[in-house]
């Protein structure tokens, strides 16, 4: 006969830990998005860009700008305005440490990873770069020196290169500048004002270039990798501020002016709106995380479930199944091969509806497992969740029924049998499917 699945909505072998339990069940990542204007980050669902909550208390954050993990997989948050780095506990989103003082740097803005254990650091008002040991939080190494009249305004999107060397974009000097980490040496690699760019905020790399978001020009500027300016491939986009590749064809970019987060396609350019604007009182958007969830298992003991499946036949307000299987030598996920799988005749079932949404459930089984017999036996159903079939029932009243679709539905055990339970789907006149999710036999 055929195989048919059925799923009752209940979670028996892993479970995401408080933090990943954030937005949609389905969607396997949150969007973290600096809300400069609020002093605060908003936690967007990954997938369908809805708004959630806040990640700080009121006063944690003050002014916050890039965001990171470290080796442990804690969210950091740059936080501009009072000098700090701040971390979240990955786990749950709520525990704040601040793990950087105000003393190390003025304005800190801009982080790069350079391993996970080391980071760098860019200032917006000391115009400094300095490389920091994340286990530590100490400075290993200064890149750039504070007022080197090389660059004015190191702003949110600096980058790594695959030459290896730091991109950074100059908000006040409308300027990008390359630095070498591993000798500091420094050269311009769009000299101020070059191509009218105006106010750089974020760089990344993407298909063979490297695209800018020129906030002064509302615009997305392409250059090559040896520098040559390509042109505008993004026009009219008003506040635009940090960009963040998101997937080999796509990537995030921020308006802190419009207050969205746009998902573009780096082939085309063309886009869809993730976060509308304004979303969740979203103000002043300046960087966005993708922030994968991360799936935690708990072992589980004693696995021993059964399903039992067969076509009922209809006889006024009974269903008799007379032919119930039971599989046997299936295999989860990869490994599942359905030529192994052996139908066994299990026995027979037969349910009595006495209302709507009531019945009394009977069976009896000839067929002994390696754990025991099923044996015979029977306890009253009840309708697990209401449908249209059963609210059909009710508007025609149950005696009134002589047509049997309000057979169909989820029904259980009651309380007393929580966790075992009975789909019905009826398929015409004269037959429905009955699947019962159950248990193999106590020892």
């Amino acid at each position: 006969m055929k195989k048919i699945v059925f799923v009752i909505c209940s979670i028996i072998t892993s479970t995401f830990v408080e933090a990943q339990q954030l937005g949609s069940p389905t969607c396997d990542s949150l969007l973290l998005v600096s809300s400069w204007g609020k002093d605060n980050v908003k936690i967007f669902d990954g997938c369908d860009g809805h708004y959630i909550k806040d990640l700080a208390q009121p006063g944690v954050l003050d002014g916050p700008q890039a965001i990171f993990e470290d080796a442990n997989g804690d969210v950091i948050i740059v936080s501009e305005s009072n000098h700090k780095l701040i971390k979240f506990d990955r786990e749950t989103l709520s525990e704040a440490t601040t793990v950087l003082a105000p003393t190390v740097m003025s304005n800190p803005i801009t982080v790069v990873k350079k391993d996970p254990n080391h980071i760098y650091l860019g200032s917006y008002s000391e115009n400094r770069i300095v490389e920091l040991n994340t286990e530590n939080w100490q400075i290993t190494k200064t890149l750039l020196p504070a007022n080197n009249n090389q660059i004015r305004g190191i702003d949110i999107g600096m980058a790594l290169g695959a030459d290896g060397q730091l991109y950074v974009p100059g908000y006040d000097s409308d300027s990008i500048l390359k630095v070498n980490p591993s000798n500091n040496a420094t050269s311009q690699f769009v000299q101020s004002g070059n191509n009218n760019l105006d106010r750089p905020r974020s760089i990344i790399f993407s298909n063979n270039r490297i695209l800018v978001s020129a906030w002064g020009n509302q615009a997305i500027y392409s250059y090559s990798l040896n520098g040559q300016f390509q042109g505008e491939v993004v026009s009219s986009f008003q506040g635009v501020a940090g960009l963040v590749n998101d997937g080999p064809d796509h990537f995030l970019a921020t308006s802190d002016t419009l207050n969205t987060i746009r998902r573009y396609n780096s082939n085309d350019f063309s886009f869809e709106t993730i976060v509308p604007n304004r979303s969740g009182g979203l103000a002043g958007a300046t960087f966005v995380y993708r922030l994968e969830k991360v799936l935690t298992t708990t072992p589980v003991n004693n696995l021993k479930q059964a399903w039992l499946i067969g076509v009922g036949q209809i006889d006024g307000n009974s269903i008799h199944v007379p032919e119930v299987y039971i599989t046997e030598n299936g295999a989860f996920g990869e490994n599942f091969n359905p030529d192994t799988i052996n139908n066994s005749l299990w026995g027979t079932l037969n349910i009595v509806f006495n209302s709507c949404h009531h019945a009394q459930m009977m069976y009896e089984s000839n067929i002994i497992s390696n754990e025991g017999a099923f044996g015979s036996g029977g306890y009253p159903l009840q309708r697990l969740v209401m449908n249209a079939a059963g609210l059909l029932c009710d508007a025609s009243d149950f005696e009134n029924m002589s047509e049997k679709s309000f057979f169909s539905g989820t029904f259980f055990g009651g309380a007393q049998r929580d966790g075992e339970g009975f789909n019905i789907d009826y398929l015409n006149e004269n037959q429905v499917i009955v699947t019962w999710f159950t248990y193999l036999p106590a020892e």
